[in-house]
């Protein structure tokens, strides 16, 4: 019996129901920004971010949708008191 063939698979490969949750996420993270998905001018740096997010596993959109509005919103310097970026800080016995 012949062993089963290897079968590679592109890593970009998207498929449809992955669009839906992509399109859902940038839709979503346009909507707490405030701004238009397609005319406004970082319109595709949000979709990057959410390809990378995607990228690193995230697979809900409500989820990659808030990550993405709160790095643009640190990013345009627009952060509030609710959605502070995190800070790192050194370790209790580490010293500075």
């Amino acid at each position: 019996m012949l062993p089963a063939p290897k079968i590679e698979t592109d890593p970009h490969l998207i498929l449809p129901d992955d669009w839906v949750v992509l399109q859902t996420a940038h839709d979503s993270a346009s909507r707490i920004l405030g701004r238009s998905p397609k005319t406004h001018p970082y319109a595709d740096r949000l979709a990057r971010q959410i390809f990378r997010l995607f990228d690193l596993g995230h697979r809900d959109p409500a989820i990659i949708a808030a990550i993405a509005a709160q790095t643009e919103r640190v990013r345009a310097g627009h952060s509030d008191n609710r959605n502070k970026a995190l800070t790192l800080v050194p370790w209790a016995n580490e010293r500075v």
